[in-house]
C-alpha cells in the first residue's frame, strides 16, 4: 500500500500459499491494520474459510474497529470512509 496523507497510518501484510511445484496461489490473506492509541483497527480479506474442520473458498472480510462509542451516524460514516480506502486495495492486490 503507499504511503501518504491518504491511507491515515494503514499498513498492509499479503499472506499467500503457493503450490511448491507451480508456485500457483492457493490461498492468500491480506490484512490492513493501524494502531490507534493502544489498539488496532484491522481489515481483513481471506479467501478460504474454515467449516467444519474443512477448508472451503469462500472469500470474506473482516472489520475490527478499535475506535472509542460514537453516535450511529459518525460510526457509519468512518466505517464507509475506511471501506472506500481498502477496497481499491484490495481489488488491486487481488487482480
Amino acid at each position: 500500500m503507499p504511503e501518504g496523507a491518504n491511507n491515515k497510518d494503514w499498513k498492509c501484510l499479503n499472506v499467500a500459499v503457493r503450490d511448491k511445484a507451480s508456485g500457483a496461489v492457493l490461498e492468500y490473506k491480506i490484512h490492513f491494520y493501524r494502531k490507534t492509541n493502544s489498539w488496532y483497527d484491522e481489515v481483513c480479506y481471506d479467501s478460504h474459510e474454515i467449516r467444519r474442520g474443512r477448508k472451503t473458498a469462500s472469500p470474506h472480510m473482516h472489520l475490527k474497529i478499535a475506535t472509542p462509542f460514537k453516535d450511529a451516524a459518525a460510526g457509519e460514516e468512518e466505517l464507509r470512509r475506511i471501506i472506500d480506502l481498502i477496497l481499491p486495495q484490495i481489488r488491486e492486490i487481488t487482480l
